[in-house]
Formats: C-alpha cells, structure tokens, sequence
C-alpha cells in the first residue's frame, strides 16, 4: 500500500533539482536506491551465503547513470564506472547458521520466532533490529555531498534506509513493500524525506 500511494506523487515533486547555490548543510541531496535481484537460492526458500551475490543485469547502470557516486556492497560487482564506493553498511542481513540453508530444514519454532520478533537472531548472525541500526548510522553519517548519490544492494537494505529515513522501528520492516529490481527515490535538504518506494524499474 505504501509503496503504491507513494509512487503517486508528481514526478516534478518526487525528482527536485539540486540547487547550484544550496548550502554544504542544506543543499538538495537525492539518494536513488535500487533494489538488485535477489539470488536464485531465495526463489528456492534457501537463505544466500552472507557473501553471495547475483550479476548485474544488462542495463540496471542506466537508471543511475546520473549519480556523481554510487554506493554498493563490498561484495557486489561494480558496474562499469568509476565512481563506486564499497560500503560494507550497505550489506544484507547477517544470517549465521542458517546461510545456505533450506527454510524446510530449519527448526519450525525458531522460524516462527524470527518471523515475529525483530531482536531475534539467527545462531552467529544479525537480527533484523540490528541491521536496521547498522544501516540507520549509516544513512545518519552519510555527507552532504556529492548532491546526486545512489545506492545497489539487496531489497532488505533498501526497505532498511526507507526505515531509517522515516524515523521508524524494526517493526516496520515488515509492513514495507521493496521487492527486487525496483527504485526508492530519497531527498533531503534538511532531513531525509522518501518521494517515492518500491517503484517497479521500466
């Protein structure tokens, strides 16, 4: 629903132009995310390796061609640029024992308890509340320049900086629909505002 309501917003709204005159502390900063897709084994109910990753596809650097630096995983492929930054933040959750394995394999009440409660984490790894303060400190920190910036990374971070910008809980991940190869377009000039979620790329 939200990511529906937001993708509403007129476009001339929802892609202001950064202003040449704005101050270092106030000037009109966009953050394109781009979620990527996830990897086959997710298609499978199979939690990835914490350092597994797909290919990108044909064309995704096009839709952030724009950005004078894109940030993405040190894990990921860089596109072809050569303003990428490796951003460990920027990775997927930490799933501990449970990477590489199948959701079928896993005892059934540690599923439903990781399900329902966002400090819960797997054996070794990272709840969901945890990577959303990782990521929180680092949308927090991240510089007010360049004025155009992106982010490639997995649906999980996206919905986390969508989160984080908000002033949300960990409760809301949950409640945030960002499925792979869409675009979540954020602006600040003061603070963080998201203009649009989830929107499927064309």
């Amino acid at each position: 629903m939200f990511s529906k309501l937001t993708w509403k917003v007129n476009h001339s709204l929802a892609y202001p132009t950064p202003s040449p005159h704005a101050g270092p502390h106030g000037m009109n900063q966009t953050l394109t995310c781009i979620a990527l897709p996830a990897p086959d084994c997710v298609r499978h109910g199979i939690f990835p390796l914490h350092d597994e990753t797909c290919p990108l596809p044909a064309g995704l650097a096009r839709h952030v061609e724009d950005a004078e630096q894109i940030l993405l995983p040190p894990t990921m492929p860089a596109p072809d640029t050569r303003n990428t930054l490796s951003e460990p933040a920027l990775r997927a959750p930490d799933m501990g024992a449970w990477q590489g394995q199948s959701l079928k394999d896993l005892p059934a009440a540690a599923l439903a308890r990781w399900v329902a409660d966002t400090g819960f984490a797997p054996p070794g790894g990272e709840s969901r509340a945890a990577h959303l303060q990782r990521v929180t400190r680092w949308l927090e920190a991240l510089p007010s320049a360049p004025a155009r910036m992106a982010v490639l990374a997995d649906a999980t971070v996206v919905r986390a900086i969508v989160v984080a910008a908000l002033g949300g809980t960990a409760a809301m991940l949950v409640r945030l629909d960002i499925a792979p190869l869409t675009r979540t377009h954020l602006t600040r000039h003061t603070a963080w505002r998201v203009a649009v979620s989830g929107a499927p790329l064309p």
